[in-house]
């Protein structure tokens, strides 16, 4: 048997180190075929025994965007996969076509596919953790453009080793050159795309031309160094997020899917710096991420809560609207009211999955009473006794003279009447899901679930349902937003559009 590669010794220590992986887990690695991702899944393949043998299964997404080839890269990490004995798992998708259906950019249709398909292996095949293949490299050209961009500190924090989606990169404290001397020590084959010797995009002018030149000029450590600049604001962000955590209970009134509610006062008493975080905080939890907003933006939500500026409303970057009440700074989503041939849209939860729904994914799943308790409290997410649920689940708009019984108010209400209430503004009404049963409304979405549906000491079976935005994207695989992608139609990450503007191709090299 060969001694271990020091590539394998690093990825141990840093599993060890950052707990991504434990005897439990069963972990979905994401392979695009280029050199990253197969290292990555030859090094896990390699060490699991020293983990305690987790289950481990390969994916790979083809995005029918390369024709014959992309077939081709299919194969051979299917071939890959049989050659280690693990088991596999391909999905596809006309990502072209799906971009022109929901009119957006080719990168950006990728993305939403593929980690669709990443979320329906992970809940169909009952796993843990998603790995992808970026390295130290990887992260050091990340926090550079990050840094030219002008990203704030949060930013400049990089990639994580981990995520609270399960997102795992095991070699992250890999340089790049460690990793092709491991592949060609173990005589492993790999795609290249030629596309990354080609400077067309900013990550590989970087790549090609920058790094070489601070190598040469300043020292050979230069990655090294970023990555250690980007550990270091990780973890005075955790710091942070304890403290707006903290915040929370008196910064925070009202939250619902489309608006977050602050306390003028509690704003008034932090300190400048803790309030942009706690603004930066509502940010994210409605759009998913702060991309588009500068300090310009922050400067001017800040100085609204020292001014008397009651009434007046900002546009923000993103959709978001700020107004000011006596006591609140309300912070919302601008969406455009649902056209009336809308009103009959509606789709079938056939079972456990994932669903699309006029710009919305809705998840279901079937959990017993301890599992659902278990996951995360979020007004995105909704427990339903299992027994009390008549027929089929669906997901709809309202619609005239709906009614249900909302927890907590006694009797049944006319939705119309709980919006009035609520004082959810008008053109938001109509954008607001309901699930229902073949009888009855079981959860206005983010607001209320129905009476008859919770779950009570006697429930045997819970469905959970979880909806998110699905033209919003999250955190992973953007600009400004870990997600590298390595190779054509790689499950890796993300890419941003070519700086010509371009957006006839995937050009996977360039992301994130």
């Amino acid at each position: 048997m060969s001694p271990p590669h020091p590539l394998e010794i690093l990825v141990g220590e840093a599993v060890s180190r950052h707990e991504l992986i434990s005897a439990r887990d069963h972990v979905l690695a994401a392979v695009s075929g280029g050199p990253d991702s197969t290292a990555m899944l030859h090094v896990l393949a390699s060490i699991r025994g020293e983990l305690g043998n987790p289950r481990l299964t390969v994916l790979h997404f083809n995005h029918q965007i390369r024709g014959n080839a992309s077939i081709e890269e299919q194969e051979r990490v299917r071939s890959a996969a049989g050659e280690l004995g693990l088991p596999f798992r391909a999905g596809t998708r006309d990502v072209p076509q799906y971009a022109r259906e929901h009119r957006m950019s080719l990168e950006m249709a990728a993305r939403v596919c593929r980690h669709r398909f990443f979320e329906e292996s992970r809940k169909d095949l009952g796993g843990t953790k998603i790995a992808l293949g970026h390295n130290a490299d990887d992260q050091a050209e990340e926090v550079l453009l990050r840094l030219i961009r002008g990203s704030g500190p949060s930013g400049l924090g990089g990639m994580p080793p981990k995520d609270a989606h399960g997102i795992i990169r095991p070699l992250l404290d890999a340089p790049r050159g460690q990793v092709l001397d491991y592949l060609h020590h173990r005589q492993i084959s790999y795609i290249e795309d030629p596309s990354n010797l080609q400077p067309f995009c900013q990550r590989n002018v970087l790549r090609l031309e920058v790094f070489p030149v601070l190598h040469r000029s300043f020292h050979s450590r230069v990655v090294e160094t970023l990555c250690r600049h980007a550990e270091l604001v990780r973890r005075e962000e955790a710091y942070w997020k304890e403290r707006v955590l903290e915040c929370r209970p008196t910064v925070f009134g009202e939250e619902t899917p489309s608006r977050v509610h602050l306390n003028v006062e509690a704003l008034r008493g932090l300190h400048p710096v803790l309030r942009t975080r706690v603004l930066r905080w509502a940010v994210e939890k409605l759009r998913g991420n702060t991309l588009g907003l500068y300090s310009r933006h922050w400067d001017a939500m800040s100085r609204w809560v020292d001014e008397s500026s009651e009434g007046k409303s900002m546009h923000l970057p993103g959709k978001l609207r700020l107004t000011r009440s006596r006591e609140f700074l309300v912070l919302g989503t601008r969406e455009a009211p649902i056209a009336p041939e809308n009103e009959d849209a509606r789709i079938t939860l056939s079972g456990p999955g994932t669903y699309p729904f006029s710009g919305f994914e809705i998840s279901l799943s079937r959990h017993g009473p301890e599992e659902a308790r278990q996951g995360e409290k979020s007004s995105h997410r909704a427990c339903l006794d299992a027994s009390a649920v008549c027929g089929s689940l669906s997901v709809r708009f309202r619609r005239k003279g709906d009614r249900f019984r909302p927890v907590g108010l006694g009797g049944s209400r006319k939705l119309q009447d709980f919006f009035t209430d609520r004082k959810i503004p008008r053109a938001e009404r109509d954008r607001i899901p309901l699930l229902c049963d073949e009888e009855k409304i079981c959860w206005v979405m983010g607001y209320r679930l129905d009476d008859r549906v919770k779950v009570t000491a006697s429930t045997r079976e819970v469905f959970v349902v979880e909806f998110r935005s699905a033209e919003v994207p999250t955190r992973e695989g953007t600009a400004g937003r870990p997600g590298k992608a390595e190779g054509p139609g790689s499950p890796d990450g993300g890419s941003p559009r070519d700086p010509s503007g371009h957006r006839g191709r995937l050009r996977p090299s360039c992301g994130p």
